[in-house]
């Protein structure tokens, strides 16, 4: 930057040393060109870097917060299907369980005498099926009472009703019907295993040993975070950032895990009235070890394309902003006889633009293969002025 300076300083120094008139002059002629000439040392020196600019859509981010919710098939509150009392607790909270893994076991009064309901009501229908039998036999060959036959038919359906309900009722408590099969054998069990119901993380586990658990009583919760919704809150401004099918940066923004990719499986068709925002749900798959759950605050990061597809688009660096008009330096990247790159002003609007690019429009349409200057413009148009006989900081 040193060689840099010099020279300008050198410039000002000849610039200076010119009569008044002659500057009148210079001003009056050159004050339209906006063309300068430099060396490849030159540009080294003022460390001028041109590239070619590109053709795209602006990109530019959005950022939408929202929190952590599962899934309804993917998370699950279990209770009992029978009163009884905590007897063992196999689980902790924060554990991950399997389906169907034991996650404690209760001793049930209620379960001891459903059992033995269960086994009369299989008496009872033994019993009725060998009299149904009798009375069929009885009524063919014309022996017995068309009316018996019909109340011995009703009591054996009856039976096997009753059987039916009590044996469904066994099952749901994951006890084996076929094990009373023989009554005289029969061993009656007083406890009850509870199982898991999904495989997935125990998120709650609100229960003690001895605590007596009715049906209504909330035993655990489980939370399968392989799948997991992101409720993105969206204002009006920015709805149409997000559509179904979109895929969308999960950011979690109190948490170290990494971020994952989400898709906007749904959006809301109704707008909040105390938040004025609309809500779109994001399904994600949380990483390997990493303990996600519902509740957590998340923001979505999403892409928003602007402008013309296929626009001229360049640094920011390469704008060079002066009263209120806007310039780019422009060169072909040929040198002519006297090893010089030609560089042209040229003055542009703009139009969408991000952190990093900008759009560019050129009035009387863009120079062929161009290559625009993306550093140190400000040194170009010190320069500029300077070749031209003009004041610097001045037009």
């Amino acid at each position: 930057m040193n060689r840099l300076v010099h020279y300008f300083i050198v410039v000002l120094f000849l610039w200076g040393c010119s009569s008044p008139e002659d500057s009148t002059l210079q001003m009056s002629q050159i004050r339209q060109v906006e063309t300068i000439e430099l060396t490849p040392e030159q540009l080294q020196a003022m460390e001028i870097h041109f590239q070619p600019p590109s053709r795209q859509s602006i990109t530019s981010y959005v950022y939408l917060n929202g929190k952590v919710t599962s899934l309804p098939n993917l998370s699950a509150s279990v209770s009992s299907n029978i009163e009884g009392k905590v007897e063992k607790i196999f689980v902790s909270k924060g554990s991950l369980v399997r389906k169907g893994q034991p996650l404690m076991q209760l001793s049930s009064m209620q379960l001891i005498e459903l059992q033995n309901e269960y086994l009369a009501a299989k008496s009872e229908v033994d019993f009725y099926a060998v009299e149904y039998k009798r009375q069929e036999e009885l009524l063919k060959n014309n022996v017995g009472a068309l009316a018996d036959f019909q109340v011995t038919e009703a009591k054996y359906n009856a039976a096997i009703s009753r059987e039916k309900a009590l044996r469904a009722k066994l099952q749901l408590l994951d006890i084996d019907p076929e094990q009373f099969k023989n009554p005289k054998t029969s061993v009656i069990t007083p406890t009850v295993t509870i199982r898991s119901p999904i495989e997935g993380y125990i998120t709650d586990l609100p229960v003690t040993i001895g605590m007596l658990a009715s049906v209504q009583t909330k035993l655990a919760e489980i939370v399968d975070n392989s799948q997991l919704y992101a409720e993105i809150f969206i204002y009006e401004k920015d709805l149409d950032l997000i559509s179904e099918g979109q895929e969308v940066e999960i950011d979690f923004i109190n948490n170290a895990f990494e971020n994952v990719m989400g898709k906007v499986v749904s959006v809301s068709r109704t707008i909040n009235p105390e938040t004025r925002a609309i809500t779109a749900f994001v399904q994600f798959a949380a990483r390997k070890g990493d303990l996600i759950l519902p509740g957590m605050n998340v923001r979505a990061v999403v892409m928003r394309k602007e402008g013309i597809k296929g626009a001229i688009t360049v640094p920011l660096s390469a704008l060079m902003r002066e009263d209120d008009q806007t310039y780019v330096f422009v060169s072909d990247g040929k040198k002519n006889s006297e090893g010089k790159l030609r560089i042209v002003r040229y003055k542009v609007s703009t139009g969408h633009a991000n952190d990093t690019l900008t759009e560019i429009v050129f009035p009387n349409g863009a120079p062929p293969a161009i290559l625009v200057a993306r550093s140190n413009v400000m040194a170009l148009e010190t320069y500029r002025r300077q070749v031209s006989g003009m004041n610097v900081g001045s037009e």
